[in-house]
């Protein structure tokens, strides 16, 4: 599944993430990203479309949970790296479901194409991050939809309130933007929109996160098999700690886990198969040993009293295993 450009800016993100990282000016800001990867094997496992839909909502809720910048689905069906850019239907479907999960309500009706995948999402919890704001609520960051613009004058958004925001930048109709708009609503008549409208200004995704410690959401990103999530990273200069999740890894105490300090970390899991079965379906890394492709290779759950633990109980578990370390070792 191609991600459309007006469903989530990925590649902008990605772009200005690096680019427009700057120091808080708050003292609470996060410079450092976590990136997530999860197989779309998951999805293909499940029975039906009601518990495919649910896991894909657990698998969207612990992003948010634990800060996810960055969601990267797997194709990692044994197909996978014979595609040509098309996508397998489980990982497909896991981004549509993640993708709708994040992008805030009032924008998913213009943002979100109606596709069969997401005619049981809206049952699912809402992430309910700190950007998914209600109409009665107040930030000094909004998401928004572009849905006119003026040359040479600026846009006029939809950021989800009974009035419409002006930013003085001219951005493409249909674009998602993250706007600044201050501590308090200011208002000024537009006389080239004809209305009293909230005064804004666009501002990369990452600056939420950067100057003020907020959680922002993550962006989705489709990956053909492990060399397309490790060696295709947004990021400039790719991820800097890998660690990749198998029952096959090092046991570490979790207060005993020390990690090299980090930029950008990327934590990756595997299907029923694990890990050493998306390698194997992949060409590029099926010759090399599955650990050597990760910095760390942990076993986060040694002790485990059931023989399988799916992936999406991995997801919750490897995470909080790892919260406080990435919290330490995070470059700010």
């Amino acid at each position: 599944m191609a991600k459309k450009k007006k469903a989530a800016p990925a590649e902008a993100a990605a772009q200005q993430d690096d680019a427009a990282e700057q120091p808080s000016t708050s003292g609470r800001g996060r410079l450092y990203t976590v990136s997530m990867a999860v197989p779309g094997s998951m999805i293909d496992n499940t029975q039906n479309i009601e518990f495919a839909t649910f896991v894909a909502g657990q698998v969207a809720r612990c992003a948010a949970i634990f800060n996810v910048d960055e969601l990267v689905i797997i194709d990692d069906s044994p197909q996978a790296s014979g595609r040509d850019g098309s996508v397998g239907a489980g990982a497909a479907f896991l981004a549509r479901v993640a993708q709708y999960l994040e992008t805030p309500q009032y924008l998913r009706k213009a943002l979100i194409p109606m596709h069969s995948d997401l005619r049981l999402a809206g049952l699912l919890p809402p992430l309910d991050a700190p950007h998914h704001m209600r109409a009665s609520e107040w930030n000094q960051y909004r998401e928004g939809l572009v849905l006119k613009v003026q040359p040479g004058v600026g846009s006029y958004v939809d950021i989800g309130l009974d009035r419409m925001a002006f930013v003085p930048q001219a951005v493409a109709v249909n674009t998602r933007v993250t706007l600044a708009v201050g501590e308090s609503q200011q208002v000024q008549f537009m006389p080239d929109f004809g209305e009293n409208m909230i005064l804004g200004q666009v501002v990369p995704p990452s600056q939420p996160r950067e100057r003020d410690g907020l959680y922002w959401g993550y962006t989705v990103r489709l990956a053909q098999g492990l060399s397309g999530l490790l060696h295709e990273s947004p990021f400039k200069g790719g991820y800097d700690l890998k660690i990749g999740t198998s029952e096959r890894g090092q046991v570490v105490a979790p207060g005993n886990l020390q990690l090299p300090r980090f930029k950008h970390v990327l934590v990756a899991f595997g299907g029923p198969g694990g890990l050493e079965e998306a390698a194997e379906h992949d060409k590029q890394v099926a010759e090399r040993d599955t650990s050597e492709l990760f910095g760390l290779y942990l076993n986060t759950c040694a002790q485990q009293g059931s023989r399988t633990i799916r992936t999406e109980e991995a997801i919750l578990i490897s995470m909080s295993f790892l919260e406080a370390a990435l919290h330490s070792f995070g470059g700010r």
